[in-house]
């Protein structure tokens, strides 16, 4: 089947263009993120960064974080739709469905995009971003602030600035340590009673169930290129592991509240939707990128654990 491409996919510059009403950049701001590679952070009221009006559904190939303490908008998150306002926390995962409409002309807080690459630069464990309870590829975190916690985290994110602005041979080591610092905060506040929190790495069964939700999560990531997903059975997850299937099941079922079957079809529902939603990608294209070879068994899957057929939720959020 062709590739139909319908979202587009932004990396940390073009992203830009679609974004921010006025993206011309300063010599002295080139040169600022020449210093550091892969990483910004902009306030929300700079006319440079103003986000638009509409920004249409699209994905990005990076890490966003952005706090809200002006201003307001709807904001998509794959099937998730957020009304913003001031005193909100969030956290965009590489390769989620996004959106954002808003009438208001005023907004402030701050943005921070930043790659993988980043981040985890040094870092022996190449996985901790994907570990954390907010950064996982199938979902995104919109935690509420009180105004305590906004002001603790917007004067974060102005040192987080003023570090990034600095002229400071050992910038990007502070930086790094400053969104761990961030990072670390905002667990506190994720909620650990929706199997969200996976955070403790010294336990072996935790260990096994983050390994199988790294793994599933990776078969997912043709999608951002609108290619077929590679998901595995549960016995090849097994394998790869050097677990057994019983295994698995029940460690992970034990750690998270759910099996790994439950994961993975939470999954493929999820991404359904986004389709669905998101795309003109028709029914039987969509199946065929969820490794569905009979649409019509997609669309019974749909429905049984939806209670609506694919045509019935396209219609419905185009109702909205």
């Amino acid at each position: 089947m062709e590739k139909k491409k319908e979202i587009p996919v932004f990396n940390a510059r073009s992203f830009r263009n679609v974004y921010f009403q006025a993206p011309e950049e300063t010599e002295r701001m080139e040169a600022i993120r020449a210093s550091v590679a892969h990483f910004e952070i902009h306030r929300r009221d700079d006319f440079r960064f103003r986000c638009k009006n509409t920004i249409a559904s699209n994905r990005l190939d990076f890490h966003l974080i952005f706090i809200v303490t002006g201003g307001e908008g709807i904001h998509t998150f794959g099937e998730k739709e957020y009304y913003l306002k001031p005193g909100m926390l969030c956290f965009v995962s590489p390769g989620l469905i996004t959106s954002w409409q808003t009438t208001v002309d005023e907004h402030a807080g701050y943005f921070c995009a930043f790659t993988s690459d980043f981040y985890q630069a040094g870092l022996k464990d190449q996985e901790t971003l994907s570990n954390l309870p907010f950064f996982h590829a199938d979902s995104s975190s919109v935690l509420n602030l009180d105004e305590k916690l906004t002001q603790y985290f917007n004067n974060l994110f102005a040192e987080i600035e003023e570090e990034y602005n600095a002229d400071n041979t050992f910038k990007a080591d502070l930086l790094r340590a400053l969104l761990n610092l961030l990072f670390q905060k905002a667990i506190k506040l994720v909620d650990h009673e929706h199997g969200k929190c996976l955070v403790d790495s010294g336990n072996a069964s935790q260990r096994i169930a983050k390994d199988f939700i790294r793994l599933y999560q990776k078969d997912f990531l043709p999608l951002i290129e609108q290619q077929p997903v590679t998901v595995k059975s549960l016995a090849d997850y097994a394998a790869r592991m050097a677990v057994t299937q019983n295994h698995l099941n029940d460690t992970v079922k034990a750690v998270t509240g759910k099996t790994p079957g439950e994961h993975l079809r939470e999954r493929i529902l999820k991404e359904a939707i986004q389709l669905l939603s998101h795309t003109a990608l028709s029914i039987s294209e969509i199946a065929f990128l969820l490794q569905f070879e009979d649409p019509s068994y997609f669309a019974r899957f749909f429905r049984k654990y939806t209670g609506i057929s694919p045509k019935e939720q396209r219609q419905k959020f185009h109702s909205v």
